[in-house]
């Protein structure tokens, strides 16, 4: 079976993921190169994806059957355009590779790097004052809101219980949520934001979530809060995100995504000296590396076994390849 990689660009975590996926996959031929790149052959079976995909790649490759994100993000495929084609789209799920766990960790610190002021110490460090230029704030007694209760939601709430803080929530089903957790509807986010010191976005993005903390949402929420986003940039409007910063009514922010990406160094929230931005790497560790390896190969295959991937995302009418309902390998439950 010809097996694809298209990704973004060169990291390590793609060279390592192509390197572990040839070690298991002995037998099949894989074959990686960038997005702005041609595609080296018309002839895969299996597309593997790490970025955008649209019409005109799928359009391009005949023979395509499954195409399998090698992250939980797929808001940049195009599944319709998949659908249509009779091409599966499935994706990797955040709680089975590792990915909610290093993305939970990842956010507890940036919630207290931001509450320390850490990227301002150590630069005040590194130019020679011996003292911290600011008081710090400590995470216990304070309110946080977690914004969107999935899989990494969850786990940051886990991680989040020692330092004795009081947890709210906004998630499409509040009444799901942990006892422990006080729980709104989504649409309740300005409510919901009022009276936290710190809101951590972990919700899916998607087009009809886009700007989603909107300026309207960040003069609702208390004056000194603290932003945390470990989901996508396209859920926040940059440019009151700006202003707020700028006029103190929000005291600090800690973004591991920012609305377009590759990072650049012309993006104005690097200038600001309350922001820590970190280049989208929550994700990547060793745990989530050897998870989503383990989880392509059984997608594989399930695959090759003609049965249908538990996380698969639609339902075309006239697949290229049809796949049984048995059950698949990996469960979602």
């Amino acid at each position: 079976m010809n097996i694809g990689f298209l990704h973004s660009g060169e990291s390590e975590f793609n060279n390592l993921l192509l390197g572990r996926l040839n070690g298991c996959l002995r037998g099949h031929t894989v074959l990686s190169w960038l997005a702005d790149e041609k595609a080296p052959s018309k002839d895969f079976d299996v597309l593997l994806v790490n970025g955008d995909l649209g019409s005109n790649q799928m359009e391009g490759q005949p023979n395509l059957k499954l195409i399998q994100t090698t992250n939980t993000g797929y808001e940049s495929i195009d599944i319709a355009s998949a659908t249509e084609l009779g091409i599966w789209v499935s994706y990797a799920p955040s709680g089975l590779t590792g990915n909610a766990t290093s993305v939970a960790e990842f956010a507890i610190l940036l919630i207290l790097a931001s509450s320390r002021h850490l990227s301002q110490i150590v630069t005040s460090v590194h130019g020679g004052q011996a003292y911290a230029p600011y008081l710090s704030s400590a995470l216990n007694g304070k309110t946080v809101c977690i914004v969107g209760l999935g899989s990494i939601g969850r786990q940051i709430v886990e991680r989040l219980r020692p330092f004795g803080v009081l947890i709210l929530a906004t998630d499409e089903h509040p009444e799901d949520a942990p006892s422990d957790v006080t729980a709104f509807p989504a649409e309740k986010l300005e409510v919901a934001v009022a009276d936290a010191d710190y809101v951590v976005l972990c919700v899916r993005a998607s087009k009809e979530n886009e700007g989603l903390v909107s300026a309207s949402v960040l003069r609702s929420m208390k004056h000194g809060a603290v932003l945390i986003n470990v989901a996508r940039g396209s859920l926040v409007d940059e440019g009151a995100l700006l202003s707020a910063l700028k006029d103190g009514h929000i005291s600090a922010i800690g973004l591991d995504v920012v609305r377009n990406e590759p990072l650049d160094q012309a993006n104005p929230l690097l200038r600001v000296p309350q922001a820590l931005v970190t280049p989208h790497i929550a994700a990547y560790t060793d745990l989530m590396l050897s998870g989503t390896v383990d989880y392509i190969f059984q997608v594989i295959r399930d695959f090759e076994a003609e049965r249908k991937p538990a996380s698969v995302l639609n339902n075309p009418a006239r697949p290229r390849l049809a796949l049984r309902e048995d059950q698949s390998l990996f469960s979602l439950q």
